[in-house]
């Protein structure tokens, strides 16, 4: 237990991509974290993870939340899945990043940019939903209030840390392989892009599509068409979407560009060239750029950093809960 009326907070998957950039996110906010407990799968025996200045061990073997005051579930779905279990279990309330419990319809998905200023968190579960779809969503929203959304078609380019860490070490290990002329996997990443994130089922589309498309309805609060098509390009992070958006009632570029400027967690990109994704690495919003007129409604640009935005996310609901100290 931490001191001083600090919280202890555990990680779990703290040495993956998503929770590495969870833990540099706690990092600048004011969430009052005396220790943290960094958890990971046995792959990560003998690591550390930097917090306030030292190495803090990372625990393979947890087999209890006891203690802890607050979990962040960033690891692959099955251990995820365990984790929210123990601490169901134990009383600590967990926020999942993991996309373990999207599908859960008694599990809050939540936005924290959309949470009122008094707004009290007291689920015992919540999930945030994924960077892109996040991304998404609160470029939709404000569109959506200004003349409802009557459907999209994304196209998404995702970076390799959307498949987490091993994703970004497979395309380091293939660009180097390539400049050595060293044999490539069947499918690399490397200088191409992959026109799939997953494999397509019979009907054509990826369960990540699927996914993507589902959480932003369900972010939105009604059902939306959306058509999703996610590829993979050879970027280490940060991703962009290209949009077309058909609004229920007139919206020209004009109106649209207001609404979005006065959105939270959006930044519309000055000039006629957008974001790159590049420019989106390491902002805690959703950069618009290209809003232009199209057949039958609007197109634009959204760069983000998928995995920044979801770690902030998650910080932003962690601060709004009533969090106190545990007894030991």
């Amino acid at each position: 237990m931490s001191e001083r009326g600090l919280l202890e907070v555990a990680v779990v998957g703290a040495t993956g991509a998503l929770g590495g950039e969870l833990v540099n996110v706690l990092a600048e906010r004011a969430l009052p974290i005396g220790r943290l407990v960094p958890v990971a799968t046995d792959r990560s025996l003998g690591e550390h993870v930097e917090w306030g200045g030292a190495d803090v061990p990372v625990e393979v073997e947890l087999g209890s939340l006891e203690g802890v005051d607050l979990a962040f579930l960033c690891a692959p779905r099955d251990a995820s899945l365990e984790f929210a279990g123990l601490a169901l279990r134990a009383r600590v309330p967990a926020i999942d990043l993991s996309g373990a419990l999207l599908d859960q319809p008694d599990v809050d998905l939540l936005v924290g940019e959309w949470l009122d200023s008094d707004e009290v968190i007291d689920r015992p579960l919540v999930a945030s939903p994924g960077g892109t779809a996040l991304a998404l969503a609160l470029v939709l929203m404000p569109l959506e209030q200004a003349a409802g959304v009557g459907r999209a078609i994304v196209t998404t380019f995702e970076a390799a840390a959307v498949t987490g860490r091993a994703g970004m070490d497979a395309l380091s290990s293939e660009s180097v392989a390539l400049f050595n002329q060293q044999p490539l996997p069947d499918e690399p990443l490397a200088f191409d892009c992959r026109p799939a994130v997953g494999a397509p089922g019979a009907d054509g589309a990826t369960g990540h599509e699927l996914r993507l498309a589902t959480t932003v309805s369900r972010l939105l609060g009604r059902e939306i068409a959306l058509g999703v098509t996610s590829v993979r390009v050879p970027t280490f992070s940060g991703d962009g979407l290209s949009v077309f958006v058909e609004t229920e009632r007139p919206l020209d570029v004009g109106d649209a560009v207001a609404a979005l400027e006065k959105a939270s967690g959006v930044v519309v990109w000055p000039g006629g060239a957008g974001p790159s994704s590049r420019t989106a690495v390491e902002q805690d919003a959703a950069l618009v750029g290209r809003v232009r007129a199209a057949p039958g409604g609007l197109q634009l640009w959204i760069s983000a950093d998928g995995i920044r935005l979801a770690a902030r996310n998650a910080a932003l609901l962690a601060e709004a809960r009533p969090l106190q100290r545990r007894a030991s």
